[in-house]
């Protein structure tokens, strides 16, 4: 809990803050916006492959469930708007494998082993490149997205290494903490409201061509940045905890997923096993979250919601 604001719904606050400086995260791209935000909204509904659906937020798990229900393929809330957006370029510019070889990868993954050996290389990694005169150091000079104004925008290798050390950085095995008297409420669908929690009067609701929930990130070419898994690990992930939680997939952002479940965790042991398990897959939602692994294990106890976002 930070200042009485739920520990979820601060970070969430900050994800959204940094990803879209300036603009209305919430607020559907209309009339009034700028013709480079309509321009992208146009292009981003013209070149997803995928039907789409549009709803409310507060109507948006109506929705999935109905279209689930159908069984025409798997369905996933989006977000609003610059979600879609965002979505859209990342199909264009992100993982170029087929879903059909991504998801060939994940088959040969065995959840959480390949978590663990994936987290081990990138600590190799970063120690070969901040290892002084050892290694071959950093680039002198990469672009990267500035996402207000829609530019690229250089930076300078001050920046260049700046960012690497923070995103990179191992960060050790986080504290257990101690026990909530009362744990926190769970998230629920987050991707369907804003930052203040507050329904978002437009959402986007995409069906994939699968019946199988645990394909969507193969399928929308989903991770592989900063500490965020390539999209054949989180295909192993789903997989592993609908197997043993029941876990659905619900939502997905550019930067959040949103998992039910149908079996929760039964014991503090196994909570904090859990916890432990999610905060290798996604430090951020206890580093920039709750803080410590207690209080996420109440959480995985209590709530049929799981959330994910990465920096």
């Amino acid at each position: 809990m930070t200042d009485g604001v739920p520990s979820w719904l601060a970070w969430w606050g900050r994800s959204i803050a940094s990803v879209w400086r300036g603009a209305s995260q919430g607020r559907p791209i209309g009339p009034g916006d700028r013709s480079p935000e309509r321009a992208a909204l146009a292009r981003a509904i013209a070149s997803i492959p995928f039907r789409r659906i549009e709803t409310d937020g507060q109507a948006a798990l109506a929705a999935w469930e109905r279209l689930q229900a159908e069984d025409k393929g798997w369905p996933v809330v989006v977000g609003g708007d610059r979600d879609l957006v965002r979505l859209a370029e990342w199909l264009e510019i992100g993982d170029a494998r087929s879903a059909e070889a991504i998801l060939a990868a994940a088959e040969a993954l065995r959840f959480p082993d390949a978590l663990h050996a994936l987290r081990a290389e990138e600590r190799q990694h970063f120690e070969a490149m901040t290892g002084g005169g050892n290694g071959p150091g950093l680039p002198p000079r990469v672009n990267r997205l500035s996402l207000p104004d829609g530019q690229w925008q250089a930076l300078s290798p001050e920046e260049i290494r700046g960012l690497w050390e923070d995103s990179a950085r191992p960060k050790g095995a986080p504290a257990i903490g101690e026990w909530p008297d009362v744990p926190e409420a769970g998230p629920g669908l987050t991707v369907a409201r804003d930052h203040q929690d507050h329904p978002l009067p437009k959402v986007h609701i995409l069906v994939l061509p699968t019946r199988d929930g645990t394909a969507a990130p193969a399928f929308l070419k989903w991770g592989g940045w900063n500490a965020n898994p390539p999209p054949e690990l989180h295909v192993a992930a789903l997989r592993s905890w609908r197997d043993r939680h029941g876990a659905e997939l619900v939502g997905i952002s550019n930067d959040v997923l949103n998992l039910r479940v149908t079996r929760r965790p039964e014991t503090r042991e196994a909570a904090l096993a859990l916890a432990r398990e999610q905060s290798v897959y996604c430090e951020d939602i206890v580093l920039q979250g709750v803080g410590t692994l207690a209080p996420l294990a109440a959480i995985l106890m209590a709530s049929d919601w799981w959330y994910f976002w990465w920096d």
